[in-house]
């Protein structure tokens, strides 16, 4: 663990106010969850908590069939990175921070078809891990809704020029991500 420097007191009701600057970087927004750990030397951790993330093994198996079927990358993401990845330079892709294009689609809780031109524009789907990092050039986008809310996003999509998705991949992807919140819920 790396220290911040930034102390908090704890209020009477034992509440403690976690600073902006840290939910910023760290993605936590108001109505997040977080989990609550105590290490064995006793320091207390507190964890974004994602639902999706606890379907690792299941999330797995489904990037493994949709990248079957689709012949293209198939990514399983929580609300802020790839918990799951299948297909070309899938380990490239694994842990990746999500972009525009998948923000987009989980806050209108609708599918999304996005295609680039792999330019400048092509991290819109996956956040950049630097200037030679593999870039998904055309996907089908749909968000896991779990009990209202958008907890997560299949992917299906390519990483090369040379092709473009359409309606089965977006099919797969809202397939998978209907599933997937089923099993969040």
């Amino acid at each position: 663990m790396r220290a911040t420097g930034i102390v908090r007191r704890i209020d009477e009701l034992g509440r403690i106010v976690v600073p902006k600057e840290l939910r910023r970087s760290l993605r936590i927004h108001e109505g997040d969850s977080v989990e609550i750990y105590v290490d064995p030397k006793g320091s207390i951790v507190l964890k974004k908590y994602s639902p999706v993330a606890q379907l690792r093994d299941v999330a797995s198996d489904m990037a493994e069939s949709l990248s079957a079927s689709s012949g293209g990358v198939a990514l399983i993401c929580d609300r802020d990175m790839v918990i799951a990845a299948s297909g070309p330079h899938s380990e490239e892709l694994l842990g990746r921070r999500v972009g525009r294009a998948i923000e987009k689609a989980m806050a209108e809780k609708q599918a999304l078809m996005v295609h680039f031109s792999g330019g400048g524009d092509a991290s819109g789907i996956l956040a950049s891990a630097g200037p030679d990092s593999v870039a998904m050039i055309s996907a089908a986008i749909a968000p896991i809704v779990a009990d209202g809310d958008a907890v997560g996003a299949v992917v299906v999509g390519t990483t090369s020029n040379d092709s473009t998705v359409g309606g089965l991949e977006e099919g797969l992807a809202v397939t998978a991500a209907g599933y997937l919140a089923r099993q969040v819920a």
